[in-house]
């Protein structure tokens, strides 16, 4: 098996998660293959991150089977795991004083690429993440948003054809947040498979073909997005009125006010 030349394939078979005590999901049975891009939706607390980190092969499920390419995710090597998936954090660490193009460079040379392939897909990220000014520049002094997109960037250079991102436009403008998608369309495009965790939901609906969403308490709704991304789905699972409007031919979504605690 060869990533990129194998179509790839991630099998959830009656997958269950937990915090602690409390049952995060239960039973979820999904087949995601490559081409599609999945957006992970749903409130603080409902196990969003859990669940990336899970399929990333860095959490072991509290129930149900696992699998990339028909083999148990446990019973990877990581070595072998390595140049299949990649996982991007919500969190971003410096401890290395590096230039931004070093520290992506750092990334290439990791997955044993030679210079040339590394420099054409380090100008690639540079430009496709209006990160050109800030090559040179130090990532631990960067901006929330500008060192969010250098970690995106790490994620797209080792050229894995499974991206896992958790929060993946936090800090991002919107200028930022439409380059992101681009990237992402064009990755799944490519033959991959993106599954990426959202707050927003008119960015999640831009991204998505298919959608999770899920409550933490049981509830669950996946599949294509028009499907799952629903008011009445949406506002179930984050208990605020939602609805669906049409801004200049395209669908987006109107929050309403959080409901009283009783």
């Amino acid at each position: 098996m060869t990533p990129w030349q194998d179509p790839l394939r991630l099998s959830l078979d009656g997958l269950s998660l937990a915090a602690g005590e409390r049952t995060l999901l239960q039973g979820l049975k999904l087949e995601l293959a490559a081409g599609e891009r999945w957006v992970v939706l749903g409130p603080n607390g409902a196990g969003k991150s859990t669940l990336i980190a899970t399929l990333a092969g860095l959490l072991r499920p509290a129930g149900g089977r696992l699998s990339l390419q028909g083999r148990a995710l446990h019973d990877w090597p990581l070595p072998a795991l390595a140049p299949w998936r990649a996982w991007c954090p919500p969190g971003w660490s410096d401890p290395f004083p590096l230039r931004v193009d070093e520290a992506l460079f750092a990334v290439a040379q990791a997955r044993g690429d030679d210079a040339a392939t590394a420099e054409a897909r380090l100008t690639d990220l540079l430009r496709r993440f209006d990160l050109q000014a800030l090559a040179a520049h130090d990532v631990g002094r960067l901006s929330s948003g500008e060192r969010q997109r250098v970690a995106l960037c790490a994620a797209l250079m080792q050229d894995a054809p499974l991206l896992l991102l958790d929060e993946p436009s936090a800090h991002l403008d919107l200028a930022h947040q439409q380059l992101l998608v681009a990237a992402l369309v064009a990755h799944a495009a490519r033959g991959g498979l993106v599954v990426a965790s959202l707050h927003d939901l008119n960015l999640a609906w831009s991204l998505a073909t298919h959608a999770l969403l899920f409550d933490g308490q049981g509830e669950l709704w996946a599949g294509p997005r028009e499907q799952v991304m629903t008011p009445t789905h949406l506002g179930l699972a984050f208990d605020v009125p939602i609805a669906e409007v049409e801004v200049c031919g395209e669908r987006r979504f109107w929050i309403g006010s959080a409901k009283e605690a009783a």
